[in-house]
């Protein structure tokens, strides 16, 4: 008996929990009550400052960093999605158009993810924004940079770009009469790649002493440094030869001067780089001895190093020669069904261009002309392309192409045929 009690006991707090629990949810999701939240220190933004105003030759000297504590009212599932970090505070500063003491109103404005109307400022530190105004002048001054450390081993660093290279100031006269330049520091210690950093600079006067002043104001707050790091590799230049029946590079000797170059880049871009090709070359057309310049095409991204801009290569072709040899021995190949194919053109003149002791041993017997005819449809006389075939030699090669006249007729039918 006491067993059962003690769980029906357990039943109706584990019951009592889950109403409980079931009528928080109903009234922080359905009813949703309105809460506060305080968030401090949002700073004033302030909008028009460098166009407008700055457009009437005005600037502010104080107020500009303005901070505001605000409490904010809404729905509790509504302030749940707040990111305080991205509430802003803007004021505007249009309606300036003197110097002198002035006080701005500003609107509060809340993220895209909060719906319109929902939040409400309660009560805010302060309700006006009192800022100075005074008269803007500018100046530019250059900006320099500090290099600290050193590339790593095998590399070198290049020239140094900033973007920009000079630093708009704007300020009161007296103020910007002190500034000399902008500084800023670039670390490239072990650097194996182009460094490319975004860097806060500093204000220096005549005499090289930091100026800390808050109402100088610039036109960038970052300068954009760049250094370029680069290593070198020598790649060795090439020449693509095609090789053809009696044209191989058995009967070739090639030099190219230089043989290798050394480039100049970034190792990523080097790395995929394994050598340089001048040329392709058909062994087929070559000269027993000829000499070509190449202006060296440098791949992208790079640069050579010593200033070398051309190779030259040396061919030289032994053991082969040509010859024109008269050929009239003529084969047709898938002549139309019912036609019969004849000759018109009596001879042709082929070069022939292969091993010496070969060439000179060819006779007219060897070649013989193949046409096919497998295109032709109607009776008539036609030009065709041909192709020549040598028997008993595997290193003679054809130079060149070649084509025929060919009658085409029908077949008369045999006496006695129907």
């Amino acid at each position: 008996m006491k067993k059962n009690d003690a769980s029906r006991k357990a039943l109706r707090i584990i019951g009592s929990i889950l109403v409980a629990i079931a009528l928080w949810i109903y009234v922080d999701t359905v009813t949703s009550p309105e809460v506060t939240l305080k968030v401090k220190n949002v700073p004033v933004e302030f909008s028009g400052e460098d166009t407008t105003l700055a457009d009437r030759g005005l600037m502010l000297l104080s107020g500009y960093d303005t901070t505001v504590d605000l409490v904010i009212k809404g729905p509790r599932n509504e302030l749940r999605k707040l990111d305080r970090s991205k509430i802003r505070i803007v004021a505007n500063t249009s309606n300036i158009k003197e110097a002198g003491s002035q006080t701005l109103t500003y609107e509060v404005v809340f993220p895209d993810n909060i719906r319109r109307g929902k939040l409400t400022v309660d009560s805010a530190s302060i309700y006006s924004i009192t800022v100075t105004v005074g008269e803007l002048d500018s100046k530019e001054v250059p900006i320099q940079c500090e290099i600290v450390g050193s590339v790593a081993d095998g590399f070198m660093a290049g020239e140094l770009t900033l973007d920009p290279e000079v630093l708009l100031l704007r300020g009161q006269r007296d103020d910007l009469l002190n500034v000399s330049y902008a500084k800023v520091r670039l670390d490239i210690t072990g650097a194996d790649k182009t460094v490319v950093q975004a860097l806060e600079f500093e204000l220096y006067d005549h005499n090289d002493v930091k100026i800390e002043n808050s109402a100088i104001r610039s036109s960038e707050k970052l300068i954009g440094a760049t250094m370029p790091v680069s290593t070198v590799k020598e790649v060795p230049l090439r020449v693509n030869f095609v090789e053809a029946v009696g044209a191989t590079m058995e009967t070739v000797d090639y030099t190219i001067s230089p043989a290798t170059v050394k480039l100049v880049g970034e190792k990523a871009r080097l790395d995929e780089i394994d050598s340089i090709v001048l040329d392709t070359l058909y062994v087929q057309d070559l000269e027993d001895s000829q000499s070509l310049t190449y202006t060296i095409p440098v791949p992208e991204d790079v640069t050579i190093a010593d200033g070398v801009d051309t190779a030259t290569v040396t061919v030289v072709v032994r053991g082969v020669t040509e010859r024109t040899l008269t050929v009239s021995r003529f084969t047709f190949e898938n002549v139309p069904e019912g036609m019969t194919a004849t000759a018109e053109t009596e001879s042709l003149n082929v070069r022939l261009r292969g091993l010496t002791a070969e060439v000179n041993a060819l006779t007219a017997e060897n070649v013989h002309i193949v046409a096919d005819l497998s295109g032709l449809t109607g009776a008539g006389v036609h030009t065709v392309p041909v192709t020549i075939r040598i028997e008993g030699y595997e290193n003679i090669g054809i130079k060149g192409s070649y084509q025929m006249v060919v009658d085409l007729s029908v077949t008369p039918d045999e006496p006695g045929q129907p």
